[in-house]
């Protein structure tokens, strides 16, 4: 960082050819100026200014390091300006559709970032488990976790969402803890019921081997949290999505089953109305949650 700070004030010094001059447009002042001029020569090991009592001059050093640094000081200045630009007009109130449990868990975790980012954004956030029409209802864009069918609208994908099978150690203690899918029929399972086929629970052995239970359970809802929190109170096992139950996992309210066996895997889309008319604060949205979703 210094050595930029030094190449900059000679910059300003050989723009000027006064010591004092650079101090005023820097709002510096001018022994340090001369300072960071002098370490940059020793660093360089070249004379760059010739200095006397009445005048300044470049040296042939010193001119050709001036041509090439101000150049590329002009490309920093140019681009930052560009990008500063770019943001001063992603700007205005943003719609975004998406699914309650990834919102409540992770989407909203991401917003502080992207509004610090883009201050002159508003973004209004509806929060629903049914598919909503991204047309007809006026938003930016809607995030669905699911195989999409409508090819009337345009997808860009996010990511992936891993499934996993989980339950408390209190329900396991009661009732055993499964060591093939097939023994989840005889457990009391927690049905998501958005799902296709949403007692049909498949999953991939080690080996890729595809296997399918149809399990049974005392307690079904449309909701993921909901399904979290009866997991938590020991009354059942359940086939959620991974970001919901992460934290629980890592906690050990939660725990792992199945090992050797994967969940079915479903991938995260950002969709919008249309490709040729997206909007740049949903373009800039889209490109935030794909970079800081993943980490």
């Amino acid at each position: 960082m210094t050595e930029l700070v030094d190449i900059q004030m000679f910059v300003e010094v050989a723009k000027r050819l006064s010591f004092t001059a650079a101090a005023q447009a820097t709002g510096g002042n001018k022994s340090s100026i001369s300072k960071s001029v002098s370490r940059l020569e020793e660093r360089l090991g070249v004379k760059l200014i010739q200095r006397s009592t009445r005048k300044l001059s470049l040296t042939e050093e010193g001119s050709r390091l001036f041509e090439k640094a101000h150049a590329a000081l002009m490309s920093i200045s140019d681009a930052q300006q560009e990008l500063t630009s770019n943001q001063q007009q992603i700007k205005g109130k943003l719609r975004v559709a998406a699914p309650m449990s990834y919102g409540l868990t992770t989407l909203i975790k991401l917003l502080p970032g992207f509004m610090a980012k883009y201050p002159r954004v508003t973004v209004e956030l509806h929060l629903e488990d049914k598919l909503s029409e991204i047309i007809g209802e006026g938003f930016d864009l809607a995030i669905r976790i699911a195989e999409l069918q409508d090819s009337g609208l345009v997808a860009r994908k996010l990511g992936e969402i891993k499934h996993v099978t989980v339950a408390s150690q209190r329900y396991l203690d009661l009732y055993g803890t499964p060591a093939h899918p097939v023994e989840l029929k005889t457990h009391r399972c927690l049905i998501y019921t958005l799902r296709n086929q949403p007692r049909d629970w498949k999953y991939t052995g080690q080996d890729g081997q595809e296997v399918t239970v149809k399990v049974q359970g005392n307690f079904e809802s449309n909701n993921s949290l909901a399904i979290r929190e009866c997991l938590l109170n020991g009354l059942g096992v359940a086939l959620i999505p991974e970001f919901v139950v992460r934290e629980d996992i890592a906690a050990g309210r939660l725990v792992s089953l199945l090992d050797g066996y994967h969940g079915f895997t479903r991938n995260l889309y950002a969709v919008i109305p249309d490709r040729k008319h997206v909007n740049a604060k949903a373009r800039a949205f889209i490109e935030f949650v794909k970079a800081e979703g993943q980490r």
